[in-house]
C-alpha cells in the first residue's frame, strides 16, 4: 500500500469527500486527486499537514507501520477483522468459468483498517500471470462490490465476460465509446470493448492483494 492508497483510507475512515478534505489540508481538490489517483506522489510536507489536521499517526501515513492513529499495541489488537470467503478463481489471462460450491474455497480474516473501500467484499485466488509483476498467479484478491464515488478508470476490477471472469485494469476512452481491458503484463494483449462486442459486467473494484510465502 503506498502513502496515496493509506490517504484514501483516512478520508474513507473521516466519512469525508475529497472536496472537504482538500479544503481542510489547504490543496486544490485537483491537486489532491492527482495523488490519490497516482498521477503524481505525494509529498512528505503534505502528509506532514494531513497528520496534523487528523491528529494521525505521520510514522503510519508514511510507512504504513503502526495504526493509523498512533495508538498502543493493545489498542492495534482490538481492530476488527473481518471475515471474507475465497469463492473462486479469477483469472489474470483467459477468462474463467466460476465454479458454484457449496462451501467456499478457504476463508481469510482481513483487519478492516486494510481495506479501504466499503463491503460487500468479494476474495478470488488469482490464476495466471497477466498481471504480473503487480498480482502473481496464486494471490488472493479483494475486490469491492460498492465503488460508488470512486473514479474506476485506471483501477484494476473484476469482469464478468461470456467466457467467464478475469481481473484486469479498465482504461476508458469515452470519445471512442471503447474500454480497454488491459493487462499489466506486456506479454499479453488488451482487449477492447464497444457497443458491438460481447457483453461485459464490471462487478467489483480492486480494494487488496495479498500474497503467501511458503
Amino acid at each position: 500500500m503506498r502513502p496515496s492508497d493509506r490517504v484514501k483510507l483516512l478520508i474513507y475512515k473521516q466519512n469525508q469527500t475529497q472536496k472537504k478534505f482538500s479544503e481542510n489540508i489547504g490543496i486544490s481538490p485537483a491537486r489532491l486527486n492527482n495523488y490519490l489517483s497516482g498521477r503524481s506522489e505525494v509529498p512528505q510536507d503534505i502528509l506532514v499537514k494531513i497528520s496534523r489536521v487528523y491528529k494521525c499517526s505521520l510514522e503510519w501515513l508514511l510507512t504504513g507501520d503502526g495504526d493509523m492513529y498512533g495508538n498502543t499495541e493493545s489498542s492495534r489488537a482490538r481492530v476488527p477483522l473481518i471475515e471474507i470467503p475465497v469463492i473462486s478463481s479469477i483469472a489474470a489471462g483467459s477468462p474463467l468459468e466460476v465454479v458454484d460450491d457449496d462451501e467456499p474455497h478457504e476463508t481469510i480474516h482481513i483487519p478492516a483498517n486494510k481495506l479501504n473501500m466499503p463491503p460487500p467484499y468479494y476474495a478470488f485466488r488469482v490464476n495466471g500471470e497477466s498481471m504480473y509483476p503487480y498480482i502473481w498467479d496464486g494471490d488472493i484478491v479483494i475486490l469491492s462490490r460498492d465503488w460508488r464515488g470512486n473514479k474506476i478508470n485506471g483501477r484494476i476490477c473484476g469482469f464478468r465476460t461470456p467466457d467467464g471472469i478475469t481481473l484486469k485494469r479498465l482504461v476508458l476512452q469515452p470519445k471512442q465509446k471503447t474500454s480497454w481491458l488491459m493487462p499489466l503484463n506486456p506479454t499479453y494483449n488488451p482487449t477492447p470493448y464497444n457497443k458491438d462486442t460481447e457483453e461485459l459486467a464490471l462487478f467489483g473494484v480492486l480494494v487488496l492483494s495479498i500474497r503467501e510465502y511458503k
